[in-house]
């Protein structure tokens, strides 16, 4: 039980200090559904709180417990007070696991290795040590445990009420801001709209699947007069200068990004055969970003290998790397440098939409900025 508890500890250690610093952790790379799982707004209480700090003071508390009551110092009344509050951790544990492992299967529609092991652990650490408190005779176990479910219940009921269903960061830049030119990208709605907000994505990005799916019902729902300008961008300092030293965790996002650009201006009507090859069409089916061959291999199927080719080496991507990247670093403030980003009129926002109608509203208030 000691050594069960200190392994889950330390997991959720790990699983705490990721969400606080954005440390990459090894197999939870952008694109993976353990990036989704941990980059999501379930993995906050209130939004600030990481919740494998809960599990941090759920395990501590255990371990102590289990390591005061094997004390020839404490006392017989201490024990039994211990013993209460050890079954309360373990129910409280177990429907904790429960819960977010629907928050998984149901909310985020990604399950993440890291989460799973601490919760099946958990389960498993709780089992062993409900069977070891029966066999210590320490009585009300069902009452203890059930005190621990229902505080388990209680966060439940607290986050689901108070997680958004939709989240946004948003930021503001006076610098003057070159983009794309509108006619040149791939656009979702009306190419004529009034308000046209630029959207930058990488290939690789998980979150960026999630809202290129929502986005045909989100722009609809708009009208005509906002279109979503798609502006792809590799987050690799392979070709891009404005992210920091250290793992590259978007190696290959650059070929991505010209291959998809290659077919779409080789052939537009091919394009979004392309776009769905590559994302899928299930916004809750697991999902692994394409590789450069395999994305090499499509492209060149869709549209041929010499024109592929042609396609690569025209100068035109070159250019437009350098304008996407500049829009990149002026619209990257403080905590505001994440992607997917939309930009409109110097506006900038990070949207996190569980829905398209979500999604809509994002852009509207984008667009409504004053």
């Amino acid at each position: 039980m000691v050594v069960l508890t200190t392994i889950v500890l330390l997991l959720s250690v790990i699983l705490c200090i990721h969400s606080i610093s954005g440390h990459g952790l090894i197999g939870c790379s952008q694109g993976t559904s353990c990036n989704q799982v941990l980059g999501s707004k379930w993995s906050f209480l209130f939004g600030i709180i990481p919740v494998s700090a809960l599990a941090i003071g759920a395990y501590l508390t255990l371990l102590v417990c289990i390591l005061l009551i094997n004390s020839e110092s404490t006392a017989q009344q201490e024990k039994a007070f211990l013993f209460k509050a050890i079954l309360m951790v373990c129910g409280a544990v177990t429907g904790c696991a429960v819960w977010f492992i629907y928050l998984q299967h149901r909310m985020i529609h990604a399950f993440c290795p890291y989460c799973m092991t601490a919760h099946a652990l958990g389960i498993v650490l709780s089992v062993l040590t409900v069977i070891w408190c029966v066999r210590q005779k320490t009585g009300r176990i069902a009452l203890n445990i059930s005190a621990g479910i229902l505080l388990a219940v209680i966060l439940a009921v607290v986050q689901f009420f108070t997680t958004p269903r939709s989240l946004a960061e948003r930021g503001f830049t006076y610098e003057q801001l070159r983009y794309p030119n509108p006619a040149e990208m791939p656009i979702a709605g009306n190419p004529e709209a009034k308000h046209q907000v630029t959207l930058l994505f990488d290939w690789q990005c998980s979150h960026c699947r999630r809202l290129h799916l929502q986005l045909p019902d989100a722009v609809a729902r708009l009208g005509d007069s906002i279109a979503v300008v798609c502006c792809p961008i590799s987050m690799s300092r392979e070709c891009n200068p404005h992210m920091p030293q250290g793992i590259d965790r978007f190696r290959g996002s650059c070929q991505l990004m010209r291959i998809g650009l290659a077919v779409w201006r080789t052939d537009r009507s091919r394009y979004a055969e392309y776009e769905q090859w590559f994302w899928g069409t299930d916004i809750n089916e697991a999902w692994y970003p394409r590789t450069v061959d395999e994305a090499t291999s499509k492209a060149q199927e869709l549209i041929g290998p010499e024109a592929l080719d042609a396609a690569l080496r025209d100068r035109w991507l070159d250019k437009y790397t350098v304008i996407v990247n500049e829009l990149f670093g002026r619209t990257s403030r403080g905590t505001v440098s994440a992607i997917p980003r939309l930009i409109y009129n110097g506006h900038i926002l990070i949207p996190e939409a569980d829905t398209s109608s979500d999604l809509a509203d994002l852009i509207l208030s984008l667009c409504t900025s004053e």
